[in-house]
């Protein structure tokens, strides 16, 4: 308790309640030691950036005095030691030499000294099955933590994956649609949220347990569809085009229901005008900076829905959501590849437009939307953005999330009637798009599961491969198109508007 004493003079009555404070807080003990450990995103089976970049292992240790050492084997003998460096924070981290890809390497973390009778449990960490590749960061809001249980591809991609087809493909989840770990100040080392690595061959055979009434999804279906979907596209075409398929490890940091301020810091939060502060920069700090150490070859970003109702802006004016999308490539980028031979300062950043039925109910506000997502310039990469990569998913929405599809008895019989209801079409799947046409069946019968309805489609495997196709013919050197139709110009005459389209864009 602190007593208020009035005393004469201001200043004596000032000192004596500075003197109550200093007193209640005088007793606190110190922070016990932090353990030698491993941050969040280190577990055995993890992918990490292979040749050229550099990675990196990094966690905490007990005090600024204790002394790490990190050793690479490659199965037969250890090929690199290096000596970590440990920060005044009592964090650190070892920088590895550029490794080839491939391989199943036992890595291993041990304090030396400075650990011995303090909190630490261990002084030797290990990291088994560790492979080198291309890792990805997938972010955003509820479309990029759609798990892929929730779309119509499951079935055919869970027998692609039971048979190994994809076993270059590792996945690490970080938080969930609604798990988000939120802080306001960084937390470049953490144990919050620790989960595993998986190969998704070995994921998509953990056993799902029903209790309740509730069916607890392995991690394979529980992973985001967009972000796996683009992995699954990446192999396809690599192996497509006879090009050497690395092992792919991909990050998943979404959470449902957010804005773009929650996902950038403070500075670039006030570089932008129009912008939410209720919102602004807890899940950067508390779901990006404990990967900004991380070597990453590209990000992946799906997000915008709950930025509809809000200004939509110009990123020349550095207002509103344009300023935000260029502002939080131009961030994550800086962040990433603070230490020169890591992260690529130019990194690759894929973008997805927002689908039909995802403006959260500011339908008026899409096409403003899906211009601002590209800084205002109406295609990826553009002089804001360089290096970035574009998905359009405006014509992918949910096949019976829009025009209450379901309600008039569109995807289903009326059981009144026994008969679909009068304002559907008749089905037709010829019109349907050659690599799409093993959906169709599942399409016509509704037959995945609806998460908060249309706002969610249930239709993925185009973004992912057409974030795939863009990456790779605009970043990787494929000579493909990479980039949807985009309209070049338009002409008014008494009866007719004459739409015009970039045919170089096109690339035939």
């Amino acid at each position: 308790f602190l007593y208020f004493i009035v005393f004469p003079h201001h200043k004596m009555r000032l000192l004596l309640l500075l003197a109550l404070m200093n007193a209640a807080t005088a007793f606190h003990p110190p922070a016990p030691p932090l353990n030698f450990s491993l941050s969040v995103g280190f577990t055995d089976d993890m992918v990490l950036q292979m040749e050229p970049e550099m990675s990196s292992i990094y966690g905490d240790a007990p005090l600024p005095s204790s002394q790490v050492e990190v050793s690479v084997n490659d199965g037969k003998s250890v090929v690199e030691t290096v000596a970590a460096t440990v920060f005044a924070d009592s964090t650190w981290k070892a920088t590895l030499k550029p490794k080839p890809m491939g391989g199943s390497y036992l890595i291993t973390a041990t304090c030396k000294s400075g650990c011995t009778g303090l909190n630490s449990t261990t002084s030797v960490l290990n990291l088994q099955r560790v492979t080198f590749g291309n890792v990805y960061f997938c972010s955003g809001q509820s479309n990029m933590a759609l798990s892929i249980h929730y779309t119509f591809e499951i079935p055919e991609k869970t027998t692609e994956v039971l048979s190994g087809k994809y076993s270059n493909i590792r996945t690490f989840m970080y938080g969930s649609m609604g798990g988000a770990m939120p802080s306001y100040t960084p937390r470049y080392t953490t144990q919050v949220g620790h989960t595993n690595w998986y190969n998704i061959s070995y994921s998509a055979t953990i056993p799902e347990p029903t209790s309740g009434g509730h069916v607890h999804l392995n991690p394979f279906h529980t992973f985001s569809a967009t972000c796996l979907n683009f992995g699954f596209a990446l192999t396809d075409l690599l192996e497509k085009e006879g090009k050497p398929v690395p092992p792919i490890g991909l990050i998943q940091s979404a959470i449902g229901g957010t804005r773009i301020e929650q996902w950038i810091d403070n500075s670039t939060f006030v570089s932008c005008k129009n912008g939410t502060p209720a919102y602004n920069s807890n899940l950067y700090y508390g779901m990006v900076t404990p990967f900004v150490n991380t070597t990453v070859k590209g990000f992946l970003w799906y997000q915008g829905e709950n930025n509809c109702g809000e200004v939509m802006g110009n990123s020349m004016t550095k207002v509103g959501y344009g300023c935000y999308q260029v502002a939080i490539v131009d961030l994550w980028r800086r962040m990433f590849s603070a230490v020169e031979g890591t992260t690529d300062k130019l990194a690759p950043f894929g973008v997805v437009s927002l689908a039909s039925g995802g403006s959260e109910g500011h339908g008026q506000h899409m096409a403003h939307m899906r211009w601002s997502q590209t800084g205002n310039y109406g295609l990826l990469p553009n002089p804001a953005m360089p290096n970035t990569f574009l998905a359009h998913a405006f014509d992918i929405g949910d096949p019976w999330g829009e025009s209450n599809a379901y309600y008039q008895n569109c995807s289903r019989l009326d059981p009144a009637t026994g008969k679909h209801g009068p304002n559907c079409m008749e089905w037709n799947d010829d019109t349907w798009d050659a690599d799409l046409k093993y959906l169709y069946p599942a399409v016509k019968n509704n037959s995945a599961p609806f998460f908060m309805g249309g706002i969610h489609p249930r239709i993925k495997s185009p973004v992912g491969r057409r974030l795939a196709l863009a990456y790779y013919n605009s970043i990787l050197g494929g000579t493909d198109v990479f980039t949807g139709p985009t309209i070049s110009g338009c002409q008014m005459s008494s009866d007719s508007i004459e739409v015009k389209f970039n045919k170089t864009l096109l690339r035939n």
